[in-house]
């Protein structure tokens, strides 16, 4: 498996998807009863790290309908900071979802779990999208 520097990907993302929000966020709320969670992360996401940056990621993986529960912590409006066994689950389902852009430029072929650059990348291209900045 191939190691890629997270950091600097990482925080580039960040700044041009917080640059667009500040722009096309309201538009895209004024558009939709439930927008899209615009999340900054700008480190690698795993078991047993807590955080913000967490609990927009539940909250993201809960809009995309793929559940970290069904109900009590980490259901939909439950959110919580903590990446658990639930938080990687839902992770899993989602990158095995996604595998031909998150898995596969890896040499992947299932989810790990880990939310890292390549997780991260896709999920700033669907909110790109989501907010028509392709």
């Amino acid at each position: 498996m191939r190691i890629v520097h997270t950091g600097v990907i990482a925080l580039w993302a960040s700044v041009v998807l917080f640059a667009s929000m500040l722009i096309f966020a309201p538009l895209a709320q004024a558009q939709t009863a439930a927008p899209i969670p615009l999340c900054e992360i700008n480190r690698g996401l795993g078991v047993g790290m807590t955080g913000e940056d967490v609990e927009c990621l539940q909250r993201y993986l809960n809009w995309t309908h793929v559940n970290v529960a069904a109900s009590g912590p980490g259901s939909l409006g439950q959110e919580t900071i903590y990446y658990g066994p639930l938080t990687t689950g839902a992770v899993v389902q989602w990158q095995n979802q996604n595998s031909t852009a998150v898995l596969a430029p890896l040499g992947l072929s299932a989810g790990t779990g880990y939310w890292g650059s390549s997780s991260f990348s896709h999920y700033v291209n669907i909110v790109r999208l989501a907010l028509a900045l392709h």
